[in-house]
C-alpha cells in the first residue's frame, strides 16, 4: 500500500477487500454485461472507483490479455505489487477522468453510494460517457440503503436514519433506483437491470458474512449516525441496537436489493 495510507483508510481496504469476495459468492459473478468473450479477446477496461482493486486485480488475472486500468480519489490501491495488465491513476471521476474521449471499451464501477453526491453523480455519468467508446458498455452497481426487502421496525429505523443523513449531505440513498433514468438522461442505451436480493443474517454461509459486513459498516459510522439520534452517542448502547438489527433480520429473512445496471454508448451511425 502507499506509505501515505492511514489506518483507518486501511481498515476500510480490508472491509473492501473481503467485501468482494462476499458479493462473488452470492453473486457467482464478477460482472453482469455480455463483455466475457470481449475480455478474452482483449480489450480496455475501466475500473472507475476502484478502491484497494480486489476486482481490478482479479479481473487482469483472470483476464491477461486484457488491459485493466484503477482509477480513485483516494490512494488506497496497490502500487509495486501488481498484474502486469493493471495500472492506476489518483483522480476524482466526479470532476475529470485523465483520459482521452472514447478510451474504454467496457467501464465498471460498484458501490460509491456513499461517496458520491447528486452533483457528483452527474458529473461522473458525463465523464464515463466521454471516456467509453462508441458501441462500448457501462457497468454501476449500487444496493438500495433506504428500503430493505421485510425489515422490521429496528432495521427501518436504521436505514432511514442512514438515508436521511445522506440526504441532508446532497447524497442520494436511492441511486440503485434512479440509475435507470439518469444513465438514459447521460446518454447510454439500451439499459438492462439485473436486481439481486441478497440475503441479510440467514438462510446461509453468505447471509452471515453480508451480516458481518454491514454490522461493521454500521459501527464505524455510529459517530455520524448518533447525530440525528443522540442515545447512539454510547458506543454500548448503538452496538446492541445494531445487533437488535440482526436479530430483526434473521427472524424475518431480510434481504438487500443489490442493482446492477449495464448500458451502451450509441455505436456511431
Amino acid at each position: 500500500m502507499a506509505e501515505n495510507i492511514t489506518k483507518m483508510q486501511k481498515l476500510q481496504a480490508d472491509r473492501v477487500h473481503q467485501q468482494h469476495w462476499i458479493l462473488r459468492y452470492a453473486l457467482q459473478r464478477n460482472y453482469h454485461a455480455p463483455v466475457t468473450d470481449l475480455l478474452d479477446q482483449g480489450i480496455t477496461v475501466l475500473d472507475s472507483g476502484c478502491g484497494p482493486a480486489t476486482w481490478t486485480f482479479e479481473m487482469g488475472e483472470t483476464y491477461p490479455n486484457s488491459k485493466f486500468y484503477g482509477i480513485d480519489a483516494l490512494n488506497v490501491f496497490p502500487e509495486s505489487i501488481k498484474p502486469p495488465n493493471v495500472e492506476f491513476c489518483l483522480s476524482n471521476i466526479a470532476i475529470k477522468i485523465p483520459f482521452p474521449d472514447n478510451t474504454f471499451d467496457y467501464i465498471h464501477q460498484r458501490l460509491l453510494i456513499l461517496g458520491l453526491t447528486n452533483d457528483d453523480w452527474e458529473n461522473a455519468l458525463k465523464e464515463l460517457y466521454r471516456v467509453l467508446k462508441p458501441g462500448g458498455y457501462v457497468e454501476i452497481v449500487e444496493p438500495d440503503m433506504q428500503d430493505l426487502c421485510n425489515m422490521g421496525p429496528y432495521l427501518h429505523k436504521t436505514q432511514y436514519t442512514m438515508s436521511d443523513m445522506l440526504l441532508s449531505r446532497n447524497m442520494v440513498p436511492k441511486i440503485a433506483i434512479e440509475l435507470q433514468d439518469r444513465l438514459t438522461r447521460t446518454g447510454f442505451v439500451d439499459v438492462v437491470l439485473k436486481m439481486t436480493p441478497l440475503k441479510l443474517n440467514h438462510t446461509d454461509k453468505f447471509g452471515q458474512l453480508l451480516w458481518e459486513d454491514y454490522r461493521h459498516a454500521y459501527l464505524n459510522i455510529r459517530p455520524i449516525m448518533a447525530k440525528s439520534n443522540p442515545e447512539w452517542q454510547d458506543a454500548e448502547v448503538y452496538a446492541n441496537y445494531i445487533d437488535l438489527c440482526g436479530k430483526e433480520a434473521k427472524e424475518n429473512k431480510t434481504c438487500v436489493n443489490w442493482y446492477a445496471y449495464y448500458a451502451q454508448k450509441p455505436s456511431v451511425s
